[in-house]
């Protein structure tokens, strides 16, 4: 299902994006994980599809990846340290 995109979801624009791969009954599902930069507990993910080899799943992240980008050259990026875990 479709939505419109509507004001508060303006930090799609300025998002890292990435893909997710599961096995799900012996199929592969792609998802694409919207993340945002500047809050990194602020995240959209979209079901994309089922494809029958890991290798097709991959092949689909990577392109969709690609095109969902705002940055091409994939320099926006979440702080690996955005997230304070403690080890206790």
């Amino acid at each position: 299902m479709l939505t419109e995109i509507d004001q508060n979801d303006d930090w799609l624009l300025d998002s890292e994006v990435q893909y997710r791969i599961t096995k799900e009954d012996g199929q592969w599902e792609v998802s694409l994980l919207f993340m945002d930069i500047h809050d990194p507990k602020r995240f959209l993910i979209r079901y994309i599809g089922v494809y029958r080899t890991e290798k097709l799943a991959r092949i689909t992240g990577k392109i969709m990846t690609d095109l969902a980008a705002r940055d091409p050259r994939g320099t926006q990026r979440v702080k690996k340290n955005a997230f304070n875990f403690c080890c206790n």
